[in-house]
Parts: C-alpha cells; structure tokens; sequence
C-alpha cells in the first residue's frame, strides 16, 4: 500500500514515512482492539540542533541515519520504524505490553549509552533521548502518543 504521497519509505533514513504510518494506524489500533494485541510505542530524538553545531549539517543527518539503522535492527521486523520529524523516530511495537515497552526502551537506553559518552558514531556525545508508552483502549492513540513523545524530549 502506498501512501497518498506515493512514498512509503523515506529516502534517507530508509523508515516508513509519516504518511504511510498515518495510513496505517488506524487498522493496526482496529485489530489490536479486536484481537486483544497490546501495541506500544517508543520516541526517539536525535538532538541534531547540537550536533549541527559541533560536527555540521552532512555529519548530524549521517548520525540521524546511522540511529534510524540502529533501531531498525533491534526490533522485530513486525514492528514499524517511522521518521515522524526532522529529528524523531516513532517504534510502534506489536504485542507488547507496558512491561515489555519497558525493557525494549531500557535495552535502547543502553545500546545508545556509548553514542551519549562520545563513543557513537561520531567523536562526540550524541543525545537520544527516549520514551515509551503502552496503548489503553479507552484512551485515544494521541494521547499514548503524546505520553512517548514527551518522555523522549524529556529525556534529552
């Protein structure tokens, strides 16, 4: 399926874009709901403004990209990896459950520890910040989203 902008995947990071995850979302929650399936979702941001600063524009989107593989890689191919914005990637995350949300962010934590030291892709320290939530079915998916989002920023 292709989104009405005709471009699932985003050419430089290789995620799905932010259309096609607008085009999905709405049957993943259907089924999740129907079925009793758990769905998460976790933030990540890059802080680029301060990598752009200290190693420039070229090296801060490599860095973006590098990240964008890296999460790619520890989640399972069920689980979909969007850029959302400039600097942001949202995991969302099938079946599982907000102490299963807690431990995949607590692994990522951990797998980007050396980014944070310095010792990343790039010789300085590069801030990720990340944040998880778990989707109830009496709140809307905005505000599930909302709560990630705002743990990640908030952990910059």
């Amino acid at each position: 399926m292709a989104s009405a902008s005709g471009e699932i995947r985003d050419p430089r990071t290789g995620l799905y874009t932010r259309a096609f995850f607008d085009e999905v979302i709405g049957r993943e929650l259907e089924r999740s709901r129907r079925h009793g399936i758990d769905l998460s979702v976790i933030s990540a941001v890059v802080d680029l403004a301060s990598l752009r600063a200290s190693v420039g524009e070229q090296t801060a989107e490599d860095v973006l990209v590098q990240a964008a593989r890296t999460l790619v890689v520890n989640v399972r191919e069920t689980d979909f990896v969007t850029l959302w914005g400039d600097d942001e990637m949202l995991i969302l995350l099938f079946d599982v459950n907000g102490c299963d949300c807690q431990r995949k962010l607590e692994e990522l934590n951990t797998l980007f520890a050396s980014w944070r030291e310095g010792n990343g892709p790039v010789p300085v320290p590069v801030q990720i910040g990340l944040g998880g939530a778990t989707h109830e079915v009496h709140v809307l998916f905005a505000g599930t989203l909302q709560s990630a989002r705002e743990g990640a920023r908030g952990n910059l």
